[in-house]
C-alpha cells in the first residue's frame, strides 16, 4: 500500500499545480473582464454625448435667425443650442438598455470561460471514481473467490499455501491497478517495451477463478514466436485491457463453453483475439464501446457499461484498437490490436 500512497501523492500534487494554474488563469480572465467592462463604459459614454448632440437643435437656425447677424452672438457665441428632452430621454434609455446589454454578454462569456475549468475538473473526477470502481470490481470478485476456496482448503485440511500466494498476488495487482489508474488521469503514457505473451498469461491467470465459477474454460494459442510480440506500453495498462475483455466473453459464455484467446498477427500489427461461444452481440455493436452503455441481453451479467470502453481508452492509449472483429448468435470474436515495437 505504500507504493500506491507514494504514487498518489505526486498525482494530487500534480492536480494541485492544475488548480493553481488555472486559478492564475482565472484572475486573467476576471482582468480581462474588467477591461471590457471599462470599455463598454467608455464606449457607451461617447455614444450617449454624440447622441445628445445629435439630438440637440440650434436654436437661431430653427427661428430662422442668422446668428452672425445677431448681436447677441457676442455674448453667448455663434448660436445656442437647445436639447430637445424626448429625443435625450429616449438616447439615454437606448444608452442604459445597450450598455446593459454588453455588460450581460460580456459578463456570461467570461463567467463561463471561468467555470470552464472547475466542470472539466468535476468530470475527470466523476470518470476517475467510476473507472476506478469498476477496475477494481474483477480483482475484488477474484478475491472473494479465493477467499472462499482458502475456507474450502481450511475446512477440509487441504493446504492453503498456494491461494495465499495467490491471494497475495490479486492485492498487488489492485495496487498495480490503482496505480495505473492514477497515470491514466494525468494524462500520462508510460510505454516501455512489454512483451504481449506474458500479458495474456498474466489476464487469462487472473480471471481463471472467475471462469472456473462460471464452469467456462479458457484456452490459449500463440501463433508464431512468443518473442517477437512486443509492443510499446505498460504491462498493467494492457492487461487492464485484456482482463476487460475476457471478463465480458466469461460473462456471457454458457456454462461448460470455451473462451480462446489467441495471439498473432493482423496487417503488420499484434492481435489478441478473444473468443467466445455466447449469443452473440447483436446490431449496432458500437454501442458497447460507449461509457455507461448496457447491454441487456438477458443474462445474469449485468455490468455498468463500462468495461469495454475503459478497454477500449487503455488501447487507444498505445496506439491500438479495440473492435469486434465478428458476432452471430454462434459467438463473438474481439480484436485487440497494437502496433510491434520497431
Amino acid at each position: 500500500m505504500d507504493d500506491t500512497n507514494g504514487n498518489a501523492a505526486p498525482a494530487r500534487r500534480s492536480l494541485l499545480g492544475r488548480f493553481t494554474a488555472r486559478g492564475g488563469a482565472a484572475g486573467l480572465i476576471s482582468l480581462r473582464m474588467t477591461a471590457a467592462m471599462a470599455a463598454i463604459t467608455l464606449c457607451g459614454g461617447i455614444a450617449f454625448v454624440l447622441g445628445v448632440l445629435l439630438g440637440s437643435r440650434h436654436e437661431f437656425s430653427e427661428r430662422g435667425l442668422d446668428p452672425n447677424a445677431m448681436s447677441v452672438t457676442e455674448q453667448f457665441g455663434s448660436g445656442m443650442m437647445v436639447i430637445d428632452t424626448r429625443k435625450a430621454v429616449a438616447f439615454t434609455i437606448l444608452f442604459v438598455l445597450g450598455v446593459i446589454a454588453a455588460v450581460a454578454l460580456v459578463g456570461w462569456h467570461y463567467s463561463r470561460r471561468e467555470v470552464e475549468p472547475l466542470e472539466h475538473a468535476l468530470e475527470l473526477q466523476k470518470d476517475f471514481v467510476a473507472d476506478a470502481s469498476h477496475e477494481l470490481k474483477t480483482p475484488l470478485a477474484v478475491i472473494s473467490t479465493r477467499i472462499d476456496l482458502i475456507d474450502f482448503r481450511r475446512a477440509h485440511g487441504q493446504p492453503i499455501d498456494q491461494p495465499l500466494d495467490d491471494l497475495r498476488g490479486d492485492v498487488d495487482r489492485m495496487n498495480a491497478i490503482l496505480t495505473d489508474l492514477l497515470v491514466a488521469a494525468r494524462g500520462a503514457v508510460n510505454a516501455e517495451p512489454v512483451a504481449l505473451a506474458g500479458v495474456v498469461a498474466q489476464s487469462v491467470d487472473a480471471v481463471r477463478p472467475l471462469a472456473d465459477k462460471h464452469r467456462v474454460s479458457i484456452t490459449t494459442r500463440v501463433d508464431g514466436d512468443r518473442g517477437h510480440f512486443v509492443v510499446n506500453g505498460n504491462a498493467i495498462g494492457l492487461s487492464r485491457c485484456v482482463v476487460a475483455v475476457l471478463d465480458n466473453a466469461i460473462a456471457h459464455s454458457p456454462d461448460g463453453s470455451e473462451v480462446v484467446v489467441s495471439l498473432g498477427y493482423r496487417h503488420g500489427d499484434a492481435a489478441i483475439r478473444v473468443t467466445d461461444h455466447g449469443h452473440g452481440i447483436g446490431e449496432n455493436p458500437e454501442r458497447l464501446f460507449r461509457r455507461f452503455a448496457r447491454d441487456d441481453d438477458g443474462t445474469a451479467h449485468q455490468g455498468y457499461g463500462l468495461g469495454l470502453a475503459l478497454a477500449r481508452d487503455v488501447a487507444n492509449r498505445y496506439g491500438g484498437t479495440l473492435d469486434v472483429e465478428s458476432t452471430s448468435e454462434h459467438g463473438t470474436t474481439m480484436l485487440i490490436t497494437l502496433p510491434l515495437a520497431s
